[in-house]
């Protein structure tokens, strides 16, 4: 069986990990490290992330231990930081959205959930651990997400990089149809997709995607085409699409899937290649302009927050 540190992946487990403590290793294992505002980064934390950037390090490769421990701090005061962030701004994960990752995985594995959380079991890593660290994680990239959403791309940039770059003239296009089924007040993300994956069962029975988006999909302009929303370019329709038709092959329909419209099962119906209009080539640099100014954007971000915020590194009790 593959290591759960390599199953999961260190951001899942960093914060989910829970060892019973001997009482004599209380003063050392258990003490305050950091104090990130009114959050706290204790000796046990960084010791689990330590132990998790080990794991996924090449074998063989030489560790400072020292470094190894200061990255750890750095990493985890971070995502005090952005966890913070996503408080002030009322941005949580849904049961739904956890439920969703959680399936991910276990599917990735080839095992089913309950497997999972069996294997998991035996890491020490319990299943509210588990929902509580893809939950915050969840959160970490909702918020970084909407926070990178806002880099500034100027027609400046736009015009330089086209100078200076031969963009290709044509990209995939896929032919798509989907389900959508909208949330409201009344009515909860995880309902939603519970009914969704029932919807998916049906497929199997010999019921087709088309006869399934006419009668259930709440988008009326598709629906009554069978769900057919036509031809669509990476980029030009909600990223939770872009996300799921990157790792989709031809006929296959996706598990449920959330965008700010709702939840949606999506089909690919087929992939061509298309010449891109000016328009599409003026998008495309926009685009990588955005990727490529993120890192420096991201780290300015997390400095600001650094600024404003109250850090205290705590002394050794001895």
């Amino acid at each position: 069986m593959t290591n759960i540190r390599t199953l999961l992946s260190a951001a899942i487990i960093a914060a989910a990990m829970s060892q019973p403590i001997v009482a004599k290793e209380v003063r050392w294992v258990d003490r305050i490290v950091v104090i990130v505002n009114e959050d706290i980064i204790t000796e046990r934390d960084i010791n689990d992330l330590v132990g998790n950037l080990k794991a996924t390090m090449p074998k063989g490769q030489a560790v400072n231990n020292e470094e190894l421990r200061q990255t750890a701090i750095e990493q985890l005061i971070d995502k005090k930081l952005i966890l913070q962030a996503a408080k002030r701004m009322n941005i949580t994960a849904t049961n739904a959205e956890i439920q969703n990752q959680i399936e991910q995985i276990a599917q990735s594995q080839n095992m089913s959930v309950e497997k999972l959380y069996q294997v998991v079991a035996k890491e020490g890593v319990n299943k509210d651990a588990l929902h509580k660290t893809i939950a915050e994680n969840i959160a970490i990239e909702k918020t970084t997400a909407q926070y990178m959403a806002d880099v500034k791309v100027t027609d400046a940039d736009v015009q330089q990089f086209v100078a200076q770059n031969n963009l290709p003239n044509e990209l995939p296009q896929y032919a798509v149809s989907h389900i959508l089924i909208k949330t409201d007040d009344k009515k909860d993300d995880n309902a939603v997709r519970t009914q969704l994956v029932n919807i998916r069962k049906k497929l199997s029975q010999g019921v087709s995607f088309a006869d399934l988006a006419r009668q259930y999909s709440q988008d009326t302009a598709s629906a009554t085409n069978g769900g057919s929303i036509g031809w669509v370019s990476l980029g030009s329709s909600s990223p939770a699409f872009d996300n799921a038709l990157k790792n989709m092959q031809k006929g296959e329909v996706s598990s449920p899937i959330k965008s700010e419209f709702g939840w949606h099962l999506i089909q690919l119906n087929d992939v061509q290649m298309a010449q891109l209009n000016d328009q599409q080539r003026v998008n495309m640099a926009k685009s990588i302009i955005a990727q490529q100014k993120a890192p420096m954007a991201y780290q300015g971000w997390l400095q600001q927050m650094r600024t404003h915020a109250y850090i205290d590194f705590r002394k050794k009790p001895y």
